[in-house]
């Protein structure tokens, strides 16, 4: 059962700027629109305003529209300046790439590509029985010009991504004897890093989105290798437990929620977490994206003994959503791990992006 609470808008013109805004508590019946901004209506045609187009790294070309409270609070809070791509020169490759080079133009953002050599190309078994100085020096500058020709193909194709999109980009190989190391370094200096799933392309073999984001704590946006569309962000789906990993989640996203045309918080079996959710379950985290520029809506939902992991999935697919946002491992990650839980559920079912934080 699905409970939907209310819509929570920005751009309130009864607001004078001091956070005074109609009284909360009252209890909702139904669908209740709350004083705290702008009309769907309002909120829609906000949207549909064009965006300024990037004329290189992170400068607008051409001055804003006049007037336009839109431009204004997007430019105020694209967050990501930083944005990492795994990626091959296959075609899920490719895909995966095109989407970090439109996220990147969109944010203004600096793209880095990034390719792990798991395997060598050029490598063979008999490799391991080389003898001799010359033999043991012949497999190494055979496998070493193989990795080479690997990393020129896909710096190529990245390349070429980066300039269709007009956005500032840079390529970087990660050999195979520092997976670990790089993988780590790479994702550290980054605002968001974006991921295929489930065999993510350029990722180092024994890598998985799960390990990046334990090791680096950096957002990490996986995209299914099902995902059809282009957009990603406009209808956004988040789910809130009152966690600490859910609110991390929430500012990291927060360049995709300032700007979503629709933004739904999920509350699933709210009584369970009464004493962190407060009075009305939902309602202070709406108001709080409300105030950075999200349209919010806030449902509640009982799992009636399903997995939450599936009940979020499900809602997704009836809302049709692009986006679903969630902070990993608010439970123990060995409990998740031995009993399954939301992570692990979104993480191996996912039907839409998921942008997931920690």
């Amino acid at each position: 059962m699905t409970k939907v609470l209310g819509i929570y808008s920005n751009l309130d013109p009864a607001d004078d700027g001091g956070g005074r805004h109609s009284p909360r508590g009252v209890p909702l019946a139904g669908i209740q629109t709350v004083s705290h901004g702008a009309t769907r209506e309002q909120s829609a045609t906000l949207a549909a305003q064009p965006t300024r187009t990037i004329d290189g790294p992170g400068r607008a070309a051409g001055s804003p529209t006049a007037g336009s409270i839109h431009l204004t609070v997007k430019e105020m809070l694209s967050g990501w300046k930083s944005i990492a791509v795994f990626l091959d020169d296959a075609p899920q490759g490719e895909k995966i790439g095109k989407c970090a080079a439109a996220l990147a133009y969109r944010c203004g953002a600096h793209l880095i590509g990034l390719h792990g050599m798991s395997c060598n190309p050029a490598e063979h078994p008999s490799d391991s029985f080389a003898c001799g100085k010359e033999a043991i020096h012949s497999v190494f500058a055979r496998l070493q010009a193989a990795e080479e020709q690997k990393a020129l193909a896909v710096d190529r194709l990245f390349t070429a991504l980066s300039l269709k999109q007009g956005v500032s980009a840079e390529f970087r190989m990660i050999p195979s004897y520092r997976a670990d190391d790089d993988t780590v370094l790479n994702s550290l200096h980054c605002d968001l890093v974006v991921i295929g799933h489930p065999n993510p392309p350029g990722l180092p073999r024994g890598w998985s989105p799960e390990r990046l984001l334990m090791a680096s704590s950096v957002p990490v946006l996986i995209i299914p290798d099902g995902w059809k569309s282009e957009t990603i962000g406009s209808n956004i789906l988040v789910g809130w437990n009152a966690s600490r990993e859910a609110r991390r989640a929430m500012a990291d996203a927060m360049p995709f929620l300032s700007t979503a045309q629709s933004v739904a918080v999920l509350v699933v079996d709210p009584a369970k977490r009464a004493r962190e959710h407060g009075q009305e379950p939902g309602a202070d985290i709406a108001l709080y994206l409300a105030r950075h520029g999200a349209h919010v809506d806030v449902e509640q939902a009982t799992s009636n003994g399903s997995p939450i992991g599936e009940v979020i999935l499900s809602r997704a697919v009836d809302r049709g959503v692009d986006l679903i946002v969630i902070g990993a491992y608010s439970h123990a990650r060995w409990a998740e791990i031995i009993v399954g839980g939301v992570t692990r559920t979104l993480l191996t079912q996912m039907p839409v992006p998921v942008l997931v934080s920690r």
